[in-house]
């Protein structure tokens, strides 16, 4: 869970200095958000699927 807590932060870190360089409407940014998506409904299944245990 940790390593996923650190992907994430790392994508959204990414996803900002993207945004900034070169606007939040760049294909590259949107790529990016679909990435920490996909990051942030890893940690909510797998966080979901520890608290029900």
């Amino acid at each position: 869970m940790d390593e996923l807590q650190r992907q994430i932060e790392k994508a959204r870190c990414e996803m900002h200095d993207l945004a900034a360089q070169a606007g939040l409407g760049a294909p590259e940014v949107l790529q990016k958000s679909q990435e920490l998506d996909k990051l942030l409904n890893q940690f909510y299944q797998a966080k979901m699927c520890s608290s029900s245990r």
